[in-house]
């Protein structure tokens, strides 16, 4: 049994956390200006495309072996 479920009080606060992160989070990008956006962006680009190449890498890998 997950006691966070049961405690109402403790979820409470779990819940205002998360959503004072979220208001912190789209403050914060609304202040952003279009240079540090574009920057914070093809970061993220950037690490999907070798992430990507990563797991396709590795299903080629494991594509020719045989136990």
């Amino acid at each position: 049994m997950d006691p966070l479920k049961s405690n109402t009080k403790d979820t409470g606060l779990i819940e205002n956390a998360c959503q004072r992160r979220r208001e912190r989070d789209r403050a914060r990008a609304a202040l952003m200006t279009d240079e540090e956006r574009e920057k914070k962006n093809m970061k993220r680009r950037e690490a999907y495309k070798r992430k990507q190449c990563h797991v396709h890498n590795k299903e080629k890998d494991t594509e020719f072996w045989l136990p």
